[in-house]
């Protein structure tokens, strides 16, 4: 039996707002602009307004956009007061305003309209144009999964995965992701998938994983073709196969995302399932670099130096695996600090993986070139095989 353990290596988590569900017409993470059906625009009603104001939002033509849409809102439509709403929340075609953004969510919301309520929510939890206030965005939040709403029961799984406004109960947590999921929203279901994969709020379970990420990665997500990729390759609910995980890395490489792309340089680097090649590591690694960007435009750290904890003796002996998840802010020297356990393993485990994360150094974060301290979250992975 060869004792293995291994740092995955995770941007963001925490501090840096997680899953933030908001976006346009296509695909939206936390608010969306709301498309009605199409057809031969009529713009004598309000509904035919908002049609052609959703086709000048597809030709990415914000100012005719706004023009349609207020024509439907002078006339109380709640989708189309929602839209102007998304436009200014966004600065597409106007100055960006939060405070616009909320009144006319506002107008859509005294109408119940949900997306409006969520988009409240999301105000309130970012503290964008009003006093950040978590426990307002939950209220906001409930009224908005109350009328079927999944991007709200998904931002409720998030604050209550991480105690925002509410006392930290993972289990709840899971349970709103999984409403949310369960309605087809692709990063809930990723968000689900993760949980079940470090067994936090749920019994940890890769094959429960498995069927939630390949749900996303059937839409083309590319966190869950990521994640994926990472259980091929530690051979987690599956065969340990290398050659599949490159398979879906890449498929999650090919959409510019950077975990994939920095999995990929660790294969090369390894020697894992391909010849060992440091130049082509190092090719992944600046890719990743490049892809990563946290809000505020701060460009993410990278582990440059990162060997793997020890065993400790009571984990071996009881042949005790597990994922321990950390907090931690990188310097802007490049050293970790404020190391902080943010999912307990126990056995000493988690001891062993503050010991080894202590030695680790970072290329560090920087904002326009200049060096930044940031807060991220590790996982730290402890195998046996």
């Amino acid at each position: 039996m060869i004792e293995r353990s291994q740092s995955l290596f995770k941007m963001p988590v925490a501090k840096f707002a997680c899953y933030c569900f908001w976006g346009i017409c296509v695909a939206l993470l936390c608010t969306a602009a709301i498309a009605q059906n199409r057809s031969t625009p009529q713009p004598t009603t309000p509904d035919a307004h908002v049609r052609l104001g959703n086709d000048y939002l597809d030709k990415k033509d914000y100012s005719s956009a706004r023009t349609w849409f207020r024509k439907a809102a002078e006339r109380d439509n709640p989708v189309a007061e929602h839209n102007i709403g998304w436009l200014y929340l966004n600065g597409f075609g106007v100055k960006q305003d939060y405070g616009e953004a909320m009144n006319w969510f506002h107008k859509a919301a005294s109408q119940d309209y949900a997306e409006s309520e969520n988009s409240i929510g999301w105000l309130y939890q970012n503290g964008w144009g009003v006093q950040q206030d978590y426990a307002e965005a939950i209220t906001w939040y409930r009224k908005a999964s109350e009328k079927g709403n999944a991007r709200a029961s998904a931002n409720l799984g998030l604050l209550f995965s991480n105690g925002l406004g509410v006392k930290q109960d993972p289990a709840e947590g899971a349970n709103w992701y999984r409403t949310s999921a369960q309605q087809g929203n692709v990063k809930a279901e990723v968000h689900l998938g993760l949980l079940y994969q470090i067994g936090r709020g749920v019994e940890q379970n890769y094959l429960e994983a498995m069927a939630w990420y390949l749900r996303a990665a059937d839409k083309g997500d590319s966190e869950a073709q990521s994640a994926i990729g990472r259980l091929y390759q530690e051979g987690h609910g599956v065969t340990q196969d290398y050659a599949k995980a490159m398979e879906w890395y890449r498929k999650a490489a090919d959409q510019g995302n950077a975990t994939a792309e920095n999995d990929i340089g660790s294969l090369y680097e390894n020697g894992l399932g391909v010849p060992q090649d440091h130049s082509k590591a190092e090719e992944w690694f600046k890719k990743a670099n490049d892809h990563v960007l946290l809000p505020g435009g701060i460009r993410a750290p990278r582990a440059i130096f990162s060997p793997a904890p020890d065993y400790s003796k009571e984990a071996r002996e009881a042949k005790f695996q597990g994922t321990c998840v950390l907090s931690l802010i990188v310097g802007a020297d490049g050293n970790p600090r404020d190391i902080k356990v943010l999912k307990s393993l126990g056995k000493g485990l988690d001891e062993k993986a503050i010991d080894a994360v202590k030695t680790w150094k970072f290329e560090p974060a920087t904002k326009d070139g200049v060096p930044v301290a940031v807060q991220i979250a590790i996982e730290v992975d402890f195998r046996l095989k």
